[in-house]
């Protein structure tokens, strides 16, 4: 079987009363559909804020491409390759969808932002998932859809070759769902491995490789 390229070993986390995570492991290949599954207050989400450097971990350690590594912001997770796409969307309304792309990375030429390039390098993107609309519409004006292939897009113009999705499906409709399914086999191709976060266990089984339970913190097995 290939090697994990992302290893996240013992995660321990504590809140004042609270264990949120006990020991808990998580491995994901180059190019798989990871789900991640468990009710409410398994520790999903903090797993993933700690992937993401919005949270610290207060025992264990990372691994990437077999190297550990530390991640205590979301800067430093980015540098990594890693991108995680919650439910709440992290784009500004008003602008449209190329600025939000390059939102704080803007290419810049003699100084001033080139916002030539920013629109080349958006469509390049947008294309190479099949996904076409105005890239001058504010994303406000968007549907939820095309805001999360906004946000898909955005994790690609940073090279991430680790994308999670929180219920991505949430508020999607069913033709909305096929096309995410798509565009995940489509990332999936160029070796980009997905962390799939869903209660819906009819996706699951749809799209994801292979799959890791958490229950009350604790890790329960991944098969």
């Amino acid at each position: 079987m290939p090697e994990p390229f992302l290893r996240m070993l013992g995660i321990t986390k504590n809140y004042p009363g609270v264990q949120a995570l006990k020991s808990v492991n998580l491995e994901i290949r180059e190019g798989e559909v990871h789900a991640l599954v468990g009710e409410n207050g398994a520790g999903k989400s903090t797993l993933m804020k700690i992937l993401a450097g919005a949270e610290t971990l207060d025992a264990g350690e990372i691994r990437i491409g077999g190297r550990k590594v530390l991640i205590d912001s979301p800067h430093q997770a980015q540098e990594h390759g890693i991108s995680i796409i919650y439910q709440e969307f992290n784009l500004v309304p008003q602008l449209g969808a190329a600025e939000n792309i390059f939102l704080g990375r803007e290419p810049t030429r003699l100084g001033v932002v080139d916002f030539a390039r920013e629109r080349r390098e958006a469509r390049r993107i947008l294309d190479s998932l099949g996904i076409s609309f105005d890239l001058d519409i504010p994303v406000s004006r968007l549907s939820i859809a095309q805001q999360q292939m906004v946000e898909i897009a955005k994790a690609l113009s940073i090279d991430a070759r680790i994308i999670a999705m929180d219920e991505p499906s949430a508020t999607l409709t069913l033709h909305e769902l096929k096309n995410l399914f798509s565009l995940i086999r489509a990332l999936k191709e160029k070796g980009i491995s997905v962390i799939y976060i869903s209660h819906r266990l009819e996706e699951i089984f749809e799209i994801c490789d292979r799959l890791t339970v958490l229950r009350d913190g604790e890790w329960i097995g991944t098969r």
